[in-house]
């Protein structure tokens, strides 16, 4: 028989009534007694309600095991072939010791059952019709206070290790794609949250440094670049949290219509090793390698990770005859856990990564799309090199009281040639650079009691960009813009959950925002030289009331601001005017509900943002350059609603759905162009998703999803009153992807993926050019195999 037996390191003691009937059991264990079941009983029900916090990483089962056993002091009895093969998901979060052994067993087939108050039996519960499937509480950890998914108001999309393979999720793209409530163009170059775009609608080209959707790597936030070129691969990702609407209070100022926080796997001091290679059509082909274990017993812990990637493209320059969109991606992840002592945890971790790709847009003329074709006489790119290091310190204070420092640094460098005319019939060439470096250090205060769970910090960040742009005509240069902006930030923040009596929790969150931008555009060829210094500040409250109408059913209520600083225009031409912030007042409605032993699980956000001096990016009264301007006003009005079904232990159900209603309440510009009233660019007003997983027996799953996304402008065409005439449109469309995974060994599988199935032919972004319009497409049918092993 295994067994597991520790309890040297807990988050807290335990209560007075659990300690003295331990004690009290053990004295009589010593002495032979047993007269103390219904004593037991009660023990039990403290234990296993008691919130014990977990770090317990994805590892075989075994270690996962001994790791719960020392974290909540059960002893966990089995048969030592009963976990043979089998491995854990990783937890990292306060939880009771009943709903950690759940997660650990999650997807093992492995059932339990608590025999007294420390002793648990493990079970084996072989996947039959009719069984019901035993789900693990997922973790919601980007609002800095961990919650379980039905306690978290905020509407948020989460996706596991899990449930990324059995859906062949390889890249934040596949994330976005099957996403209610989130959009994606061809390429991911444009992106966004609930109708607006990651980098805002004043949009600085590859200059923005003021996003409106932070996404955070392993607590680093990424620069914009990295956002929208290429997408950001999957391998050796643990979870991926997409967290729709404001996050200004928690993330700060480039948080205004969401956040994403995606986390990977951390080192353990298990021996680990994963190995996959993967092809497919276009030319894709790669491979990717992690290893990891223990480096100073029980001390110090390491893991690798890399994996490259390259791809001829599916776009066709008839003029070159060449790939037009070729793609290579490389990415390299070190990290460290470093454990001093038992209060004490250090993580640090560094990466590196390269990527290159060609160009991504496609000709049409006359309203005809040429689909993946192009006639450019330019061999485009664009080339992004990228390196970030983190430090995470956690110090446990006292029982309740943790002492939380992440550090980050990147330095990204870019650089792009691009065909400006898009065409043969001319030489029109940019030529650009960007040298971004980024530094943040966050401290942060938490406490964690029975009745109230708080957090009080204080941030940092200096953000700084150098560019340099210049137009070349037949090889010869015309003209060049070149500055470099500096941006400080400083903040105050906190937030506090407080259940102020049994299933009434009230949530209330403050931050102070504070920020120097100082630009200075030292050569511009197409207009004149700027030097702008700007301060904004913003204090950013949030309100809102949790409440358990009854078991696994919840009603919330939420308003808290939204912010973002403003700027000054560095594109070419354009003046290098400064603008102001923009604020978004959000009120949101929210229920979480489970059913049938939480078989069947539903999530629904009701929301209505007001925005106001909404900053927006538009062609001047020429059509020749792009001014930033402040709407006067704009509203957002939307649903999202999710819902999961477990048939049975096989069949695994899901449909999501997002309505998005954004548009200009009042914005008036230039001489004589109103957008009152019209749409925001981008932004389809219904997305929806259906999708399943079935298991059969333990070596083969096969996954679904479809996918309807509805079109919506992408830019604004004026007629001679300067009404919008809607000429330029993306389409509606209908995709179809399918996955399967077949066990062919011991910790060997080969899987097969199809996306767009049925080869749809669509428009993602269509905009009017010189000679011919520019037209962004979707991706046709691509399809590719995996095969990967697992130590």
């Amino acid at each position: 028989m295994g067994n597991t037996l520790n309890n040297s390191r807990t988050t807290g003691p335990l209560p007075a009534r659990t300690a003295l009937a331990c004690a009290v059991m053990l004295g009589c264990a010593m002495l032979g007694a047993t007269s103390l079941q219904a004593a037991e009983a009660v023990d039990r029900g403290t234990t296993q309600a008691q919130l014990l916090r977990f770090d317990i990483p994805a590892q075989p089962l075994d270690d996962a095991l001994a790791a719960y056993g020392i974290a909540s002091g059960v002893q966990v009895l089995y048969s030592a072939s009963l976990t043979q093969g089998l491995r854990s998901t990783a937890i990292n979060a306060q939880l009771t010791s009943e709903q950690a052994l759940q997660r650990l067993l999650a997807g093992t087939g492995l059932a339990h059952r608590f025999t007294d108050a420390r002793s648990v039996t493990l079970l084996p519960a072989a996947p039959q019709a009719g069984t019901s499937l035993e789900v693990a509480p997922v973790m919601v950890t980007g609002e800095k206070l961990d919650r379980t998914l039905e306690k978290t108001q905020t509407s948020v999309v989460v996706y596991t290790a899990e449930t990324l393979r059995e859906h062949g999720d390889r890249n934040i793209d596949d994330v976005f794609a099957r996403t209610p409530g989130a959009y994606n163009t061809a390429g991911n170059e444009t992106w966004g949250l609930r109708g607006v775009p990651v980098s805002g609608f004043d949009d600085q080209g590859p200059a923005t440094l003021n996003g409106a959707v932070s996404v955070f790597v392993d607590g680093a936030q990424q620069p914009n670049r990295a956002l929208t070129m290429s997408p950001l691969p999957l391998w050796d990702v643990e979870q991926v949290e997409v967290l729709l609407g404001p996050q200004s209070t928690t993330q700060g100022r480039n948080s205004l219509a969401g956040a994403v926080v995606i986390q990977t796997r951390d080192p353990s001091f298990t021996p680990s090793l994963a190995l996959q290679t993967n092809a497919g059509n276009y030319g894709e082909q790669g491979g990717a390698l992690a290893v990891g274990g223990a480096l100073v017993e029980d001390r110090i812990a390491g893991r690798l990770a890399a994996d490259y990637q390259e791809s001829d493209g599916y776009i066709d320059n008839i003029t070159t005859g060449d790939d037009a969109n070729t793609h290579r991606t490389s990415n390299v992840r070190g990290k460290l856990l470093i454990l001093p002592n038992d209060d004490l945890d250090v993580l640090l971790s560094y990466s590196h990564s390269k990527r290159r790709q060609g160009d991504n847009s496609i000709m049409s003329r006359d309203g005809h799309v040429s689909y993946y074709e192009i006639a450019s006489d330019t061999k485009a790119f664009d080339r992004f090199d990228q390196d970030t290091a983190t430090a995470k310190l956690d110090y446990r204070l006292a029982d309740a009281w943790t002492l939380t420092s992440i550090t980050a640094a990147t330095s990204a460098d870019y650089d792009a040639l691009l065909d400006f005319d898009q065409s043969a019939s001319a030489n029109q060439e940019a030529l650009r650079t960007q040298h971004t470096r980024l530094f943040s250090e966050e401290l942060r205060l938490s406490y964690e009691g029975e009745e109230v769970r708080s957090f009080i910090g204080a941030y940092y960040g200096h953000t700084t960009n150098a560019y340099n742009d210049q137009l070349l005509f037949n090889g010869a240069p015309f003209g060049a813009v070149k500055g470099d902006t500096r941006i400080r930030n400083q903040a105050l923040f906190g937030e506090m959950n407080w259940t102020f009596t049994p299933g009434w929790t009230l949530i209330t969150g403050l931050r102070y925002d504070r920020e120097q931008n100082d630009t200075d555009v030292a050569q511009d060829d197409f207009s004149t030289p700027g030097e702008v210094s700007k301060r904004f500040d913003a204090l950013l409250p949030k309100l809102g009331l949790d409440v358990e109408l009854a078991p696994s059913q919840y009603l919330g209520f939420m308003v808290q601001k939204g912010y973002r600083g403003g700027g000054v225009n560095v594109r070419a031409g354009g003046g290098h005017a400064d603008y102001d912030p923009e604020y978004t007042t959000n009120y949101e409605l929210s229920y979480r509900g489970a059913w049938f032993d939480d078989s069947l699980r539903a999530r629904a956000n009701l929301y209505y943002t007001d925005w106001k001096d909404q900053q927006v990016s538009m062609l001047d009264d020429n059509g020749n350059f792009f001014q930033v301007y402040n709407a006067g006003s704009s509203t957002i009005r939307g649903l999202e609603a999710f819902i999961e079904k477990d048939v049975d232990s096989r069949l695994t159900l899901n449909a999501g759905l997002a309505f998005t209603d954004g548009r200009y309440r009042d914005f008036v510009f230039g001489t004589n162009s109103d957008l009152s009233g019209e749409s925001f660019l981008y932004s389809p007003r219904f997305k929806a998703s259906v999708g399943s997983v079935y298991r059969v027996g333990d070596r083969l799953t096969l996954s679904g999803d479809v996918v309807y996304q509805e079109g919506a402008p992408t830019q604004y065409d004026f007629d001679s009153n300067g009404q919008v005439t809607h000429e330029h449109q993306s389409d509606d469309h209908v995709l179809v992807n399918l996955n399967a995974e077949y066990k062919l060994l011991e910790g060997l599988a080969l899987s097969g993926y199809v996306k767009n199935l049925f080869d749809e032919k669509y428009v993602t972004n269509n905009r009017a050019g010189d000679t011919v319009d520019i037209v962004d497409v979707g991706a046709p049918r691509t399809l590719g195999l995996v095969l990967r092993y697992d130590l």
